[in-house]
């Protein structure tokens, strides 16, 4: 295309845009059709396109996943609803996060709250604590036994050192073990030799700045290493008013990675991160001191910790591998309702049997060591104890058996196995799983899994005691507050799912999954009575007891789609589709009222577009467009937003990428707050400029 069409195309484009810039989610469609007009000349170019890294559908059906069965599978092979997002998926999104990262996977929903936390569920049961979620870096969990969920604050990793994150929906439980309920995310860092060389990113924005800068280099051959710092600083957000918000923050973080391999069949990791942040919130708290009996605080949570971990593997030569992994985790979190320090040593041993005749035999053996101190922070009424005891240590012992089985060569299959584990809360438990798959072609998978999944109490649901509120009513007043129980059982799962999966040469990939899901025994908030609390205050008071126990149960059922679609080497657009129903039910002896109410805050429906053009060897485009379902609990609308990253090459050695996000609206909100709700938040639209120099 010569210079005068290419700007005949653009001012088309432009006019089209501003005759229907009153209908928001118009524009973005006509963005898309305008800039996908463009992609009819760059067939000339794309085979060369090599300098800037490139989202390759070839590329993604190639890549092996662990995540399912802990046993490398080809992704497109895997009898699971898996999701991949590339090295170059990352690097296109403009994203500067992991949850924002996560926000265009099929079945997760990803909500920000204000500056500094995020909702990240998958199918369902959307909440700042999802509990129902595993999420791990390089096979290390980063669950918090606490309350039950990810600190995403806490999670500051270089995104130019992650090679890929693997996400599977539904139950994970066999592989993964208990809290693996509703999905499994695996964060995975770059091998250090692909890290060679120096750089240093530096990103400034409308509302945050960060600095990266990591050097890579080799030790002996065969041995590499790198080394990172990161530093980030995020302005607060708006409050519903248009005021700035009390929710600023900035943590630093550095870390370490060795690789080694001493002969070709063995491979020895060690690696590490230490990391201190500061974030800022203001939050409704209970008050004997005001009319309403309620009081506004302005708080700062100090976070800090560290890590190391360790890696060894060995393959035989039939194929076998055995793999060991050891780590302990440091974590410090300060903040006005508790003060926590936790330490955690984990080792895990796995071993994968060479295939012989039929069989192909996994199993692994593991042990977890977790202990805690937690002080109650500088809030009380009454002087009630927020935990008690205020010290624990808890063992986790697990095992797991998997076999796959040949029935037909090249064709049919079937996976059968189960986890066992036994912790202090509820002893032992049993995480099963059947999954069949059937390959009518060689580029087509269907399958279908029958599977169970349990989370088991988080410490606060047993040995808590939390003051929600107090009612003006009396004399006497009435505490709410919500007490632990110890006779807790795991919440259970078992899970239903069928896909079909649809790989066509490298330019078409379908991926479709319906799943059903019946949960029991589900965590409830039972009255139980009143219990008088002393104060030094002349107005009496009572404490309202709502004490956790197991009388909910639940159903879900849901589609969730993937459709890949590369038309040209340097276009691709892809497009993901969701749709969830969630029912819960006290059961007959409940009094619970609450429960329910969570029906409402996961979306319904939810789309994700996203396209990549590359124009030419220095100048790419990403455009992502996404629609998220009203939360009629929440008092949420639906909404659509875009976003926009365009990078350019400037030289061999240095690139420069703009973003900008939320674009269709000046603010917007995407989550309400729950328990000493923080005071509500909008996001605001973001403007951001990345510079990134190698060496």
């Amino acid at each position: 295309m010569n210079s005068d069409s290419t700007r005949q195309v653009f001012e088309g484009c432009y006019l089209a845009v501003g005759q229907a810039a009153s209908t928001k989610t118009l524009i973005t469609l006509l963005l898309s059709l305008c800039l996908s007009s463009y992609t009819g000349t760059l067939s000339a170019e794309g085979t060369n396109l090599q300098r800037l890294k490139r989202f390759s559908l070839e590329d993604l059906a190639a890549v092996e996943v662990s995540i399912v069965g802990k046993a490398a599978q080809k992704v497109v092979d895997v009898p699971a609803a898996v999701y991949v997002l590339t090295a170059a998926q990352i690097r296109n999104s403009g994203a500067t996060n992991i949850p924002d990262l996560l926000r265009g996977v099929p079945g997760l929903h990803v909500a920000q709250m204000d500056a500094n936390k995020w909702i990240v569920s998958s199918r369902g049961f959307s909440s700042r604590i999802t509990n129902k979620l595993l999420v791990m870096i390089d096979g290390r969990s980063i669950y918090s036994p606490l309350f039950g969920g990810v600190m995403w604050d806490q999670q500051n990793l270089m995104l130019e050192d992650v090679e890929r994150i693997e996400v599977v929906r539904g139950p994970g439980g066999t592989a993964w073990g208990s809290n693996a309920v509703n999905g499994v995310i695996n964060i995975i860092t770059k091998h250090t030799r692909d890290t060679q060389g120096g750089l240093v990113s530096s990103l400034v924005g409308s509302e945050k700045n960060i600095v990266s800068l990591r050097q890579g280099g080799k030790i002996m051959p065969n041995a590499f290493y790198r080394l990172y710092a990161k530093r980030r600083e995020h302005e607060a957000s708006a409050f519903l008013d248009g005021s700035d918000a009390t929710d600023e923050w900035n943590d630093t973080q550095a870390g370490f990675r060795l690789d080694w391999q001493p002969a070709k069949n063995k491979q020895f990791t060690l690696q590490g991160d230490i990391y201190r942040g500061s974030l800022s919130e203001q939050v409704t708290v209970p008050s004997l001191n005001t009319a309403t009996f309620t009081a506004l605080r302005e708080d700062n949570i100090d976070v800090s910790g560290a890590n190391l971990m360790t890696k060894w593997s060995q393959t035989t030569d039939k194929g076998a591998t055995s793999e060991w992994q050891v780590y302990i985790d440091h974590v410090e979190r300060d903040q006005w309702i508790i003060d926590e320090q936790r330490d955690i040593f984990d080792i895990d041993y796995q071993y994968h049997a060479s295939r012989v005749g039929r069989h192909q035999l996994s199993l692994g053996t593991g042990y977890r060591y977790t202990r805690d101190e937690l002080a109650t922070g500088n809030f009380s009424i009454g002087q009630v104890r927020i935990f008690s005891p205020s010290s624990r240590s808890d063992h986790l012992f697990s095992g797991y058996i998997q076999d796959d089985i040949e029935l037909q060569q090249d064709r049919w299959w079937l996976t059968v196995g189960t986890k066992l584990e036994h912790n202090q809360y509820t002893g032992i438990e049993f995480q099963p799983s059947v999954r069949l798959r059937w390959k009518p072609e060689d580029n087509q998978l269907l399958w279908a899994s029958v599977s169970r999944a349990v989370r088991t109490p988080s410490r606060a649901e047993t040995d808590g005691l939390l003051v929600l509120g107090v009612l003006a009513a009396g004399p006497p007043l009435v505490a709410l507050t919500l007490a632990g129980s110890d006779e807790l059982k795991v919440e259970s799962l078992l899970a239903y799912e069928f896909g079909y999966r649809l790989d066509v040469g490298t330019n078409f990939i379908f991926d479709l999954t319906a799943f059903y899901q019946d949960y029991d025994d589900l965590v409830s908030f039972e009255p139980i009575g009143l219990i008088p609390v002393p104060v030094s205050t002349p107005i009496p008071i009572v404490s309202s007891l709502l004490q956790s126990a197991n009388l909910v149960e639940a159903a879900s059922y849901g589609i969730e789609l993937s459709v890949l679609w590369q038309p040209e080497a340097a276009f691709n657009i892809v497009t993901n589709y969701s749709y969830l129903k969630l029912e819960l039910s006290p059961k007959n002896s409940s009094l619970d009222v609450e429960s329910e109410r969570r029906e409402g805050l996961s979306p319904r429906h939810q789309i994700n577009i996203s396209s990549n053009y590359q124009f030419s060897k220095q100048l790419k485009l990403n455009l992502t467009a996404r629609y998220v379902g009203e939360l009629t609990e929440a008092n949420i609308d639906a909404y659509t937003e875009l976003d926009v990253t365009l990078n350019w090459l400037v030289a061999s050695d240095l690139e420069l990428s703009f973003s900008a996000r939320n674009l269709l609206h000046d603010e917007h909100r995407e989550a309400t707050p729950a328990f000493f709700p923080t005071t509500p938040t909008q996001l605001e639209r973001e403007f951001f400029l990345k510079l990134d120099w190698s060496f």
